[in-house]
């Protein structure tokens, strides 16, 4: 099965917004397809990005991290990004508190 078989992306510009709507699986085969359409969405320097997760049926580890790269991507670039559409799940997924882990301490050692 092709990647284009597996997720479809449907770009509309309105003024100042791109919408970028997301229909199927986002995972290592299909990261690439929302990579080159955010791309060209950000290229064309809007204001906001509305990214519509509502038609994902399934999202992986790779498709998070591609999520939150494109968060960085659109930050760097100026534009607001919005999140529609997410699944409840997904949702505490994305925007759980991550706390960087403790610095290593050195092994206690015994006399």
């Amino acid at each position: 099965m092709r990647a284009e078989d597996l997720l479809q992306t449907h770009t509309l510009w309105h003024r100042d917004t791109v919408h970028l709507r997301l229909n199927g699986e986002l995972d290592l085969a299909t990261v690439p397809l929302l990579q080159q359409a955010a791309t060209t969405a950000m290229s064309t320097h809007p204001r906001h990005l509305r990214l519509d997760l509502s038609g994902l049926t399934f999202c992986d580890q790779t498709g998070l991290r591609a999520l939150h790269r494109l968060t960085r991507q659109a930050h760097t670039a100026h534009i607001t990004l919005h999140l529609t559409g997410t699944h409840p799940h997904l949702h505490r997924t994305l925007t759980r508190q991550h706390t960087p882990p403790s610095p290593r301490t050195p092994p206690t050692q015994r006399y």
